[in-house]
């Protein structure tokens, strides 16, 4: 019984003794002691869906877990299942949500005039016209005529999808799994065209980690080359997927047309940010805002030093894919309504609406997110490293420029103390 006891205090301990002798009581053990890894990952997912409906999902992702998971693979099992977990929601909003990504500025014109919409029903006492939007948010009514319109263009339903009047199959039939059969057509024909533009070692790598559930031992393995090498080629090859999925969406920025003061090029190849020009001319537009509503807002401007490093061991496709990665990590850790920008060959640009000098406190935190997130990308040349500095209007009036140049004052202050 003590050693019973042990194994529940120690989940990992639990998880060997269940494979060692797979009895039903262990396995619900198991969900148990890793309920809250289950929740925690949901979390991370809520306002997308609902938590509990994530929860359910993330248990799915857990009992793959517990059936594919190697004792002898030299992987913790909360860190396969942690993996698994997050996988299947991912599959599952995937599933649920739009083949066709809206372009940036597109999200963001939608936003402002829905928040408009709701505000100017609530006052005129009924629903507003799409002129009395675009008066309100300042463009034109084509614009808005123009998002309305492509809410339900830019949808694409799966032909899997079960129509009105169908009979409906258990949920537990429909939950997805992973293999490309399960995908929807559209999203099957994007991901074959994609991976098709990789390599053939980076394919098989792919396929092999994420079809076959080979950790990266094995795959070193099989295909005889070194697991840091392995760990190198998923990063690479996941980054280049995202860019080539992200270039199918070109077509669409024909649709920026109807936003009469964006320029052709707004967003940045490779991270998929907003590009520097559309930083420059947005901060222009933020700072007279600010300065004559008398209203805070501030910057922050992130840098990333020693890329050379990264560059020398990896290649130079790696520090475009340290960008991108970057890019999607800097979104994930900052709010919805700050606007993040390519602000030089290997910086960002965020601009703050609405925030003062509490940007201090976002960029210590962005600072503290991205250390042990640079550790796990060190290479024997040199570690790269992130230096940030900020600036805000707090009711003296200031330049973008006077902004900027505040805000990349404080590179070479954080350098020094680095040095020291």
């Amino acid at each position: 019984m003590g050693e019973l006891q042990k194994a529940i205090t120690d989940p990992e301990m639990l998880v060997q003794r269940y494979f060692a002798n797979p009895r039903p009581e262990l396995k619900d053990m198991i969900l148990v002691q890793f309920g809250p890894t289950v929740e925690r990952v949901a979390r991370r997912f809520a306002g997308i869906e609902t938590f509990e409906d994530l929860v359910q999902v993330g248990y799915i992702g857990l009992l793959n877990a517990i059936k594919r998971f190697d004792p002898e693979s030299g992987v913790r099992f909360n860190t396969y299942a942690t993996h698994l977990i997050a996988g299947e929601i991912k599959h599952h909003l995937r599933d649920k949500s739009q083949v066709i990504r809206h372009p940036a500025w597109l999200q963001e014109l939608r936003h402002k005039a829905s928040k408009a919409a709701t505000r100017l029903q609530s006052e005129l006492g009924r629903v507003p016209t799409n002129a009395e939007i675009a008066r309100d948010i300042g463009v034109s009514e084509s614009s808005i005529d123009e998002v309305q319109a492509t809410a339900d263009l830019l949808k694409v339903s799966s032909f899997d999808n079960v129509l009105p009047g169908d009979d409906e199959s258990s949920e537990i039939d429909n939950m997805p799994a992973y293999t490309t059969e399960s995908l929807g057509v559209e999203e099957r024909l994007l991901l074959e065209s994609a991976m098709g533009q990789l390599r053939d070692l980076e394919r098989e790598v792919l396929m092999a980690f994420h079809f076959e559930s080979l950790s990266q031992t094995e795959i070193a393995n099989r295909l005889s080359i070194s697991c840091n090498y392995v760990s190198h080629i998923l990063r690479q090859s996941l980054g280049k997927l995202r860019r080539i999925l992200t270039n199918e969406d070109v077509s669409d920025r024909v649709l920026k047309k109807a936003q009469e003061n964006l320029e052709p090029e707004v967003l940045d190849s490779v991270t998929g940010l907003y590009s520097q020009d559309y930083f420059l001319a947005r901060l222009e537009e933020e700072v007279h805002r600010a300065n004559a509503e008398r209203s805070p807002m501030s910057i922050v401007l992130i840098k990333f030093e020693n890329l050379e490093s990264l560059k020398g061991y990896y290649g130079g496709a790696c520090v475009s894919d340290f960008m991108a990665d970057a890019a999607e990590f800097c979104k994930e850790n900052i709010r919805r309504l700050d606007v993040t920008c390519c602000y030089g060959p290997d910086g960002f640009g965020i601009i703050l609406p609405s925030t003062g000098a509490t940007a201090a406190v976002v960029t210590a935190r962005l600072q503290a997110k991205f250390a042990p997130w640079l550790l796990q990308r060190r290479v024997p040349s040199g570690a790269v490293a992130v230096v940030a500095g900020y600036a805000y209007v707090d009711g003296q009036a200031k330049t973008s420029s006077q902004l900027l140049s505040e805000a990349e004052g404080m590179f070479g202050e954080e350098g020094q103390a680095r040095a020291a």
